[in-house]
């Protein structure tokens, strides 16, 4: 089995947060982001998100630009990537639509305690995948995704999952917005315990596009 490749996209503001301080939803970016969003989820086969991230976006990942959606038929695959849930609480509020969409392949990654928690409404149509919890769980979800012939897997936030995945990410992409959020509670590209000075994960800036006043930048992992 191939190791899938691994990439995400995220838009911060100018000071490295991808969300205020009481996690309302608000777009950072502008049209030519959300296009740039359609782009890497068109070429995605399945896109992964943290609670946090479906509390706030509620609906399922979708590819919205329609010559994207015609170009992923004409390679005779699904009309939008398959969405893959990772939740340790699963704790979620009543009917969000994520839950629902049928028309998408759903993958849950959780643990015994969010297994427990979730309900039979919240998992029908979904697959549900309980993970050991004693052991880091960004492997064993890119092994389930691989096993399932997932070849290129988007991650889209939050903080804390980018830091889950880190040490797997190949390349990051991320929109640079004009915008200034501070809060110390905020979240950032890359929450997580954090790594000790001198053990930083080194990145190579690949490709800088400008667009109005919005940095679209593309960073590859260095080899450790």
């Amino acid at each position: 089995m191939d190791k899938p490749f691994v990439y995400a996209n995220l838009a911060m503001t100018l000071d490295g947060k991808i969300a205020s301080f009481d996690r309302e939803d608000f777009s950072l970016g502008s049209r030519s982001d959300r296009l740039e969003m359609d782009r890497l989820r068109a070429r995605a086969d399945v896109v992964v998100w943290g609670g946090g991230t479906l509390r706030t976006a509620r609906h399922p990942a979708r590819v919205r630009e329609e010559s994207l959606v015609r170009e992923r038929a004409e390679r005779g695959v699904a009309p939008h990537p398959a969405n893959a849930l990772i939740t340790k609480s699963g704790a979620f509020p009543d009917k969000l639509p994520w839950f629902s969409a049928d028309e998408i392949e759903r993958f849950i990654f959780t643990v015994p305690e969010g297994a427990r928690r979730l309900d039979e409404t919240q998992t029908a149509g979904a697959e549900m995948i309980v993970l050991n919890e004693a052991e880091p769980l960004a492997p064993q979800v890119l092994a389930h995704l691989g096993e399932r012939g997932m070849k290129n897997v988007l991650i889209e936030g939050g903080g804390a999952l980018v830091w889950e995945f880190a040490r797997y990410i190949e390349a990051f992409h991320v929109t640079l917005t004009p915008w200034l959020a501070g809060g110390a509670s905020a979240p950032t590209l890359m929450d997580g315990p954090g790594f000790r000075s001198g053990e930083f994960l080194g990145l190579t800036l690949v490709e800088v596009r400008q667009v109005g006043d919005e940095l679209f930048l593309r960073y590859a992992r260095k080899p450790e």
